[in-house]
C-alpha cells in the first residue's frame, strides 16, 4: 500500500558578485519525482512560487479550486518558502550582475541533482518576460535534462516555445479555454483542461 506523499526541500544559497548571499529553495514530492528518486524518497526537482500572488493570468476557477490552497494549509514550511522564492527572485531580476550568477548555480544543481527530469512551479507561474527569459536559460544551460512546466501565462508562451527540452503544457478552464486553444493550435502545444464539477 502506498503510504502519504513525501515532501522534500533543498536549500541552495548563492553569493552575489557583491558578497551577498541569496538562497533559493528547490522543492519537491514523490508525485512529481520523475526519475530522480522515488515516491518514498524523492529528490528536490522543482522551483515554486506562491499561487494566485504569482499568477498573472489566474482565472477564476483556478483560484477557487487551485490544489495549492491544501497544500498551503497543510505544508506551512514549504509554502513559505516559495514565499522566500518569490522575494529572492524579484531581487536577482532586477539586478544584471546578479541574474547570470544564479542562472549558473541553478543549471549546476539541476545538472547534477535533477537528471531524470525538472518541473518548474509546483506552485506559482511565470510572472514576467524577464523570469520567463530566466527559466529559459536554465533550461538551455541544462540541455540533458528534460523539463516541464504547466502555464496559464500566455503572453510569455512564445519565450519558451522552441527550446528543445522543454515541454510546455497549457494549463486551461472554462474561463480562459478560447485563449488557450488558439496559442495551443499557433504553438502546436498540449492543454491540461481544470474541470470543476462541469
Amino acid at each position: 500500500m502506498i503510504g502519504p506523499t513525501k515532501f522534500v526541500l533543498y536549500e541552495l544559497k548563492v553569493e552575489m558578485p557583491d558578497g551577498r548571499e541569496i538562497s533559493f529553495w528547490f522543492d519537491g514530492n514523490g508525485k512529481v519525482t520523475r526519475d530522480n528518486g522515488s515516491f518514498e524518497k524523492p529528490v528536490a526537482n522543482s522551483f515554486s512560487l506562491p499561487h494566485i500572488l504569482c499568477c498573472p493570468y489566474a482565472t477564476p476557477t483556478c483560484k477557487s479550486t487551485c490544489y495549492v490552497h491544501i497544500l498551503e494549509a497543510n505544508e506551512k514550511e514549504f509554502y513559505g518558502k516559495y514565499l522566500l522564492n518569490k522575494d529572492a527572485i524579484e531581487i536577482i531580476l532586477s539586478d544584471r550582475h546578479y541574474q547570470p550568477v544564479v542562472v549558473e548555480a541553478f543549471a549546476k544543481y539541476v545538472n547534477e541533482s535533477c537528471r531524470g527530469g525538472f518541473r518548474w512551479h509546483i506552485s506559482g507561474d511565470i510572472f514576467s518576460l524577464l523570469y520567463a527569459i530566466f527559466i529559459r536559460q536554465i533550461c538551455e544551460k541544462t540541455p540533458e535534462v528534460s523539463h516541464w512546466i504547466y502555464t496559464r501565462s500566455y503572453p510569455y508562451v512564445s519565450t519558451l516555445v522552441g527550446v528543445p527540452n522543454l515541454v510546455v503544457n497549457l494549463s486551461a478552464d472554462k474561463d480562459n479555454l478560447e485563449t488557450m486553444r488558439a496559442i495551443a493550435f499557433y504553438h502546436g502545444l498540449r492543454i491540461a483542461y481544470l474541470t470543476k464539477g462541469e
